[in-house]
Formats: C-alpha cells, sequence, structure tokens
C-alpha cells in the first residue's frame, strides 16, 4: 500500500506510470540527485488495452511501497494522436480553442469527445506569417475518463497526463535545463517495441518530433523470417546478442549472429535513412544545420550495429542516452540492475515531472523540469 506523503518527503517526486511500455511500468524519483527509490514492473496479457492495463497497474501500485499518491500517467502511441500544424499565434481560452478544434477536424471526432494541447516548435515563421508552428497531441475522452478513473478508484491522485515523447525529452533533458542550454541541440531516437520516435531537442525544448513505425517488432519479424525461426524465438536471440553487446551475457553462436546480422541490415538502413530525412528537414526549417549528435534511448536501442549504421548515414556522432543522464541513474534500483535502465526511461522522465509546476510551460515549448 501506498506511504502518506510527511513533510520530509517532500524531494520525492510523483509517480511516473508508463502505460505505454510493453508491460506497464511505474517508478518514483528521490528529486535534485534524481536517483530512482521505487520501481514496479507490471507483467500483463499483451492483448490487453489501454484501460485494462491501467486497472492492472493501479492494483500493482497499491501494493507497493511508493510514498503519496500523485501519478503522472504515460499515454500509448495509441492514445495520444500527434501531427504539426500552423495556427495563429494565440494565448488563453482562444488558443485551447483553437488547438481542440484543429485536432478535432485532423482526427474526424466531435469536439466533445476529443482532448488536446499542443507545443510551440520555435520554428522560424514564414514572412509576413503570423502563425506559429506547433505539434498538436489530441486522445480520446472516453479512454481517458476510463483508464484515470480506474487510478483514482485504486485511491491514486492522476494530476498530469502527458504523451510518451515529452517524458524521454525530459528525461534526456536533465542537464539541459536552463535558458542558456537552447544552442545544445541533438536528436534522440528512443526505439521502443513497437514503433520508434525521433526527436531534436534545443536545450529541454522540443524542436521536432516524429513517430517511425519500425520498432523491436519490425527486427523480431525480419529475423523470424530469415531464419524460419517463430517470432517468439527470434525475439530471444535479439536480445541475447544485444545483452552480449552490453557485455551481460556470452557471446551468440557466430553463425546465428551473422544471420541476425543480416536479417535486420535492412529494417536498420530503413530506419537510419528516416533518422536522417528528419534531421536534414530541421536543418532546413530552423536554418541552422543538422544536430551534432544523436542519442539512442529505449529498451532496442542497443541492436548490434544500429549506432554504427546511424552514424554513417547520419554523418553525425552516435551516443547512448546513458550519457545524458544523471549519474544517479547509472545505479541498481533494489534488484535491478543498471542496465536494465534502458526499458524505464519512459518512466524515469514521467517521474520527474514536478508535482507543482507553472502553468503554460508546455505550451510554451518546454519540457515541464
Amino acid at each position: 500500500m501506498s506511504y502518506w506523503r510527511m513533510p520530509w518527503n517532500r524531494n520525492i517526486g510523483p509517480i511516473g506510470l508508463d502505460l505505454g511500455a510493453e508491460h506497464p511500468r511505474a517508478m518514483q524519483v528521490r528529486l535534485g540527485e534524481d536517483a530512482p527509490r521505487e520501481t514496479v514492473e507490471v507483467r500483463i496479457d499483451p492483448s490487453a488495452d489501454f484501460v485494462q492495463r491501467a486497472v492492472a497497474a493501479a492494483s500493482a501500485m497499491r501494493r507497493s511501497r511508493f510514498i503519496g499518491r500523485e501519478v503522472v500517467v504515460g499515454l500509448p502511441t495509441s492514445i495520444a494522436r500527434m501531427h504539426v500544424a500552423r495556427l495563429p499565434a494565440m494565448s488563453g481560452a482562444d488558443s485551447r480553442e483553437a488547438i481542440a478544434w484543429e485536432a478535432s477536424e485532423r482526427n474526424a471526432m466531435a469536439r466533445e469527445a476529443i482532448v488536446a494541447d499542443a507545443i510551440a516548435t520555435g520554428a522560424p515563421t514564414a514572412h509576413g506569417d503570423s502563425k506559429e508552428e506547433q505539434l498538436v497531441i489530441a486522445a480520446s475522452v472516453d479512454q481517458l475518463e476510463q483508464a484515470l478513473g480506474a487510478i483514482v478508484d485504486a485511491g491514486f491522485d492522476p494530476i498530469a497526463v502527458e504523451p510518451r515523447f515529452m517524458s524521454v525529452a525530459r528525461a534526456v533533458s536533465r542537464r539541459a535545463r536552463r535558458d542558456a542550454d537552447v544552442v545544445n541541440v541533438r536528436a534522440v531516437l528512443h526505439v521502443e517495441q513497437h514503433g520508434s520516435c525521433i526527436m531534436v531537442l534545443r536545450g529541454d525544448r522540443i524542436a521536432f518530433c516524429r513517430e517511425i513505425p519500425v520498432g523491436g517488432e519490425t527486427l523480431d519479424l525480419a529475423v523470424a523470417t530469415r531464419l524460419s525461426v517463430s517470432v517468439e524465438a527470434a525475439s530471444v536471440l535479439r536480445a541475447h546478442r544485444m545483452a552480449a553487446v552490453r557485455g551481460n551475457a556470452p557471446a551468440v553462436d557466430v553463425a546465428a549472429d551473422e544471420a541476425a546480422q543480416a536479417a535486420t541490415r535492412a529494417t536498420i538502413d530503413a530506419l537510419a535513412g528516416e533518422v536522417a530525412l528528419c534531421l536534414r528537414y530541421y536543418g532546413v526549417t530552423f536554418r541552422g544545420g543538422q544536430p551534432g549528435r544523436v542519442v539512442l534511448s529505449g529498451p532496442h536501442s542497443g541492436e548490434p550495429r544500429l549506432d554504427e549504421i546511424i552514424e554513417q548515414t547520419t554523418r553525425a556522432e552516435v551516443v547512448n542516452f546513458d550519457r545524458e543522464l544523471p549519474v544517479a541513474t547509472h545505479r541498481p534500483v533494489g534488484k535491478r540492475p543498471a542496465q536494465e535502465f534502458a526499458s524505464w526511461v519512459v518512466a524515469f522522465g514521467l517521474a520527474c515531472r514536478p508535482r507543482f509546476f507553472v502553468e503554460g510551460t508546455v505550451a510554451g515549448g518546454r519540457v515541464a523540469a
């Protein structure tokens, strides 16, 4: 059962609940040092829908040792729909209504059935054009009410809901939160089981974001087809190869390794090509050149040769996500080794959102830090 938040626990952040991961994950962080203090992973049937995942996660959190009841929820890609729009520069209620109607029209949903918000990317406006580029995120009211209702019924208090890419951006921006850090431009490629996300960050500001339908399951299918094995066996082989690259498992049989490498090469090339196109678009739009480095994040970012191929394709330095994170995140959490943190980046970013924040920071294009 969760513990009440006492005055001496004010440096402990809210519970970050990632409902979009392969298995729902919850984490709580000691703010300041940014050290994870409690984690929970919920094993659930892959076919479970959004509401069922929320119910299972809420039940698991009740049995945990989290402190406080505030929860920040990360939405799956299938729930948080995203598109780019150019909208007139407005603020307040007018801006919120304009965003909502834009999302309603784009997603072919009734205005009352949708909730939406937007992030200003900061892209230069065209000459004489008073509109600004915004990243619009929308979700179904009905699905949100059911999922959040399950969390409230379990005794928790959802204080914020956000798309998962914002949490990744917050996680890798813990060292780039000053206004002067806007010159720190880097791309982040977050590779998950069901897809990938490419972002360009200027300090802690999201300047570009795009989802790419290539992820771990795409690579599993490629290996399964090439080696004539089941998808489950291909997934195990890929997991073994990634663990071997990190030094956490013995080397894979040479023949199997070469066959898996040949099977995944076309998919990795396609992913690297998409990343290169996105970086080129950013360079043209912002007229400031491409980011100097690409940060690889996510549970499938350790795919062998992924970093090498992206570096060859983009001609940018490629680094692992732990280079951007605080040192405290490199320590084991309970029984979980530090090497597993790649699967917890989203939950960490959610948990780093402050319990009290200044209204309007998200609409201003910054990740609330």
